[in-house]
């Protein structure tokens, strides 16, 4: 099987509303990777880089592309280094998992995020090492969510029936760079000025940070495109709140608790698209 690329649609309800779930949690298949709707996207970026030249990446606790590049980078024969905050909060079992790749792990003083990512790109600058884009901020990333979308809008109808289509999108927005994509391909653009369907970006860092992610991507469209965020941080798993399907605690649960408590004031048809379990 490999990759699933034509993960499930699931209704749920909520508050008898229905919603429609992309189960692309799914996406891993039948692989020894997580369950992660980024997989195939970061391989390729990763196939764009050059073979035979290093190439590191910094990783944070809970973030799935250390295991898959790892994967892959094995798999093809990539020169993978990995990059973390070495702190007593970050996991041995991840960093196991992805040293059993035969990755080299590149421990860095434990600081915030824009001190690490500086840290580590002064080393590969010394080492001639390459990079991938911080939180895969590139074309080749941004047109894969987009063709995605995209594609899954032109199946829909038949493999799904649900009639004319979705009005609204209910996404997860770390960074704000895969749903730079995802807006691009979810988007009735070619109805412009006069665009009707409308995304929600759940935010797990700050609305600020987000939006402007989109703006620079001149992808926020106002009127069409929302920016919210909930009382819960990154690292808050939300033991006390259950998901009717797998949904990973650090991401998609806080967009879907935010969906559950808003769905009142979404009108028409509802895709959540699940990015991790």
């Amino acid at each position: 099987m490999g990759l699933n690329h034509n993960t499930p649609l699931e209704e749920y309800k909520l508050k008898g509303t229905s919603v429609w779930v992309k189960r692309d949690d799914l996406h891993n298949g039948d692989l020894d990777l997580p369950p992660w709707a980024k997989i195939e996207g970061v391989k390729r970026l990763m196939q764009h880089t050059d073979i035979n030249k290093p190439l590191v990446h910094l990783t944070v606790r809970g973030s799935y592309t250390g295991w898959v590049l790892g994967h892959y980078g094995k798999e093809l024969g990539y020169d993978i280094k990995i990059a973390y905050g070495d702190s007593k909060n970050y996991p041995r079992e991840s960093l196991d998992r992805i040293e059993s790749y035969g990755v080299e792990l590149v421990p860095l003083k434990p600081n915030m995020m824009k001190i690490l990512y500086n840290s580590m790109k002064k080393m590969a600058n010394e080492k001639g090492w390459q990079r991938l884009p911080y939180a895969f901020d590139s074309f080749v990333y941004h047109n894969f969510w987009r063709d995605k979308i995209w594609n899954f809008k032109q199946d829909y109808r038949h493999l799904y029936r649900v009639g004319e289509g979705f009005d609204n999108l209910v996404i997860l927005g770390g960074s704000g760079v895969t749903s730079v994509g995802m807006i691009n391909g979810f988007m009735d653009i070619e109805n412009w000025p006069f665009m009707k369907k409308k995304v929600y970006v759940i935010s797990s860092s700050t609305i600020s940070s987000v939006t402007n992610k989109l703006k620079s991507r001149e992808v926020y469209y106002p009127g069409n495109i929302s920016v919210y965020d909930t009382p819960y941080d990154f690292y808050d798993e939300m033991d006390f709140y259950e998901t009717p399907f797998p949904c990973n605690p650090n991401w998609d649960k806080k967009a879907w608790w935010w969906l559950e408590n808003n769905i009142e004031k979404l009108n028409g048809k509802t895709l959540f698209w699940n990015i991790g379990a």
